[in-house]
């Protein structure tokens, strides 16, 4: 093989079509990236591997990156001479040599030393959110509908940069965005830090090394009459503030993570569990994974905008709302006790 154009021969071809190839159809896309379960740290759930025409990236636990030979090597085990080759002469599926096997799930909370250097991440971006640089941050989170006291409580913050810029803090790995710590224990364990990006795609990113096993703002559940699970970060912050007393709200982050059995327990005690998902198919599906765990789940659902946010921003009033379905819900079992 003579001399190769390193950068035409993979501008040459796109990678998503090359992933594709190897991994399926992608089962989530926007209109520039594909995005699939991670194949390199056995992903159980989400879709963390987010493929460009000329790249790809990892934004889950292995935070693995590359072009077109990098993927070659990586996934089907070629050497880079081979891989460089293949691009040269055409593409086919390989054989996979490389693949990891999925691992258990994450019940337990991330090591005591990945805290530690987190909650520096956290501590920073708190600080540099009431600061000057965090003023355009801050202003967006108001515009949400939160309010100061909510963004303080939850030690919202701030990493300055660009959509796609990352910053190494505390020997992290982290995105710049808004800053999401997922805290229990009255603010002692921390199980997850989540970054909301400007934008880019997926908009959000979770800072590796963190557990997936997490519940968002999970100590409320404890002595709740009444429990909310939202689909995301910001409208359970929005549900707690607007709702309160009536609910205590939660999430476990996204429609497709499984509710880690640590906090069933605290779940039994409550009387009420309301399921506020987005009204879409994914919506949907994330209902049913409640459903399934208890028939004390009922499903609510907004009278209309596509989430509690734009409900809310709609001069929608979400203390009314929750006020209403409740009192269905337990009108409805008191029939039934009276039926029975």
């Amino acid at each position: 093989m003579g001399l190769v154009d390193m950068k035409a021969l993979k501008a040459r071809h796109d990678l998503r079509t090359l992933v594709e190839q190897d991994l399926g159809p992608a089962p989530a896309r926007s209109r520039r990236a594909f995005l699939w379960k991670c194949p390199f740290h056995g992903e159980h759930k989400g879709y963390s591997l987010v493929v460009w025409a000329d790249g790809y990236r990892c934004f889950g636990k292995c935070q693995l990156q590359g072009d077109a030979i990098d993927w070659l090597q990586r996934y089907r085990g070629l050497t880079f001479q081979e891989a460089v080759q293949l691009l040269d002469s055409g593409l086919g599926p390989g054989p996979v040599i490389t693949v990891r096997r999925p691992e258990p799930p994450d019940d337990d909370p991330p090591p005591a030393a990945w805290q530690v250097a987190a909650r520096k991440v956290v501590d920073l971006a708190e600080e540099t959110l009431w600061a000057a640089q965090g003023e355009s941050a801050l202003t967006y989170l108001l515009e949400r509908g939160l309010t100061m006291k909510t963004i303080q409580s939850a030690h919202l913050g701030y990493i300055p940069g660009g959509p796609r810029e990352w910053r190494t803090i505390a020997g992290l790995s982290v995105p710049c965005g808004i800053i999401l710590p997922w805290l229990t224990n009255s603010e002692e364990t921390l199980w997850a830090v989540k970054v909301r990006r400007a934008s880019g795609f997926p908009k959000y990113v979770q800072i590796a090394g963190g557990s997936s096993g997490g519940l968002y703002q999970a100590d409320r559940i404890k002595g709740a009459k009444a429990v909310l699970f939202c689909e995301g970060e910001f409208d359970t912050l929005l549900a707690q503030q607007e709702g309160e007393p009536l609910v205590s709200a939660v999430t476990v982050g996204s429609v497709s993570n499984t509710l880690n059995r640590r906090w069933l327990a605290d779940l039994v005690r409550v009387p009420v569990i309301l399921a506020a998902y987005d009204r879409d198919e994914a919506g949907q599906k994330g209902t049913a994974r409640l459903l399934a765990l208890s028939q004390r789940v009922h499903p609510v659902q907004i009278p209309w905008g596509k989430d509690l946010t734009d409900y809310h921003l709609q001069e929608g009033q979400i203390f009314t709302w929750l006020a209403r379905e409740l009192r269905q819900v337990r009108m409805s079992a008191l029939g039934e006790l009276k039926g029975a």
